[in-house]
């Protein structure tokens, strides 16, 4: 089989379902955040929280996070230019939570949040690029 012969898949269904997950994740975190159920917090490694305003506002950010993912997952026109942004969301938050993580407090949840974030990172870039290239294959 040629090189130019091997399978390839269509990457718009693959990045569709990979913004939805996000926006679902999203969603989930800025409701969790906003509401900051006391067990889940423990859980998380957290404790408990004595200001609420500034967790409260990270989750209102996260559920307008979940609301760009959903125009990108919806609009075809508008989501090569909306994923170099989220890309560039995703990969601070991911170094932002490792910093954090590393440097002032290592809370297991953050760690995972980190690593979440990274790989939405990695995969919407590796995505983003396959489908701008004339032969989107994975």
């Amino acid at each position: 089989m040629e090189p130019t012969d091997a399978p390839t898949i269509r990457v718009a269904p693959i990045l569709r379902t990979i913004l939805l997950l996000a926006a679902i994740h999203s969603f989930a975190t800025g409701v969790g955040l906003i509401v900051q159920p006391v067990p889940i917090l423990e859980w998380a490694g957290w404790g408990t929280i004595e200001q609420h305003f500034f967790p409260a506002q990270g989750g209102v950010f996260h559920i307008l996070m979940a609301l760009l993912y959903m125009l990108a997952y919806r609009s075809a026109s508008v989501r090569g230019m909306l994923m170099p942004f989220i890309i560039l969301v995703k990969t601070v938050a991911a170094v932002f939570l490792l910093l954090y993580y590393t440097a002032v407090e290592p809370i297991w949840m953050v760690l995972a949040s980190a690593l979440t974030d990274g790989l939405f990172a990695a995969v919407f870039l590796y995505l983003f690029l396959r489908s701008r290239s004339p032969v989107p294959r994975i």
